[in-house]
């Protein structure tokens, strides 16, 4: 029983993913990770990346709208395999934590497979939604518990939206105002 985690050695590794398209034959475009204490929450490192996909040939069209992909902006995005790795140093003993999270990890996971990397994270995660279940569904306004309803909801500049780094910043300051209201 020694090889039981302690949940002490872990920090938080707030996470978001943009992909190609909702279909799981799409593609990361770009991702984001905050590390934050995991003892106080807070942030220790920020980082993002905008991920070139080895093919197109399952994007959405409006995926790629709502994302603002576009070559131009992409030409000096890592490959997928580089990315990834960079995104294992990063989340290196973290429980993850994101809105809707396991959607993300669905894409994530695939492309570690694809790549034959292995998880650094624990297997357990948080999800805001989730949080945000327990402390406002039964608040008027509360309709389907999104981040935007979420960050409008506590006040919090969403920044653009569909932006992984954006997305992640939103996610860490709805989950701390959900945390402190839990108590």
């Amino acid at each position: 029983m020694n090889n039981v985690p302690n949940l002490k050695d872990f920090d938080l590794g707030f996470i978001d993913a943009e992909m190609t398209g909702l279909n799981f034959n799409c593609e990361l475009t770009e991702i984001a990770v905050i590390r934050a204490s995991g003892f106080n929450f807070s942030v220790l490192d920020e980082w993002q990346t905008k991920i070139k996909p080895w093919t197109m040939e399952n994007a959405e069209e409006e995926a790629l709208k709502i994302t603002g992909y576009n070559e131009k902006d992409w030409a000096d995005a890592l490959d997928e395999e580089t990315a990834l790795k960079i995104f294992l140093e990063k989340v290196d003993k973290t429980i993850l934590v994101g809105q809707n999270i396991n959607f993300d990890l669905l894409f994530i996971h695939k492309a570690l497979t694809r790549h034959n990397l292995k998880p650094t994270f624990w297997y357990k995660t948080l999800d805001t939604f989730t949080l945000g279940w327990e402390k406002l569904r039964n608040k008027p306004n509360a309709r389907n518990l999104s981040l935007h309803e979420m960050a409008n909801y506590f006040n919090i500049d969403q920044g653009k939206a569909h932006s992984a780094l954006d997305d992640i910043r939103a996610t860490y300051k709805v989950f701390l105002k959900l945390v402190n209201e839990l108590h």
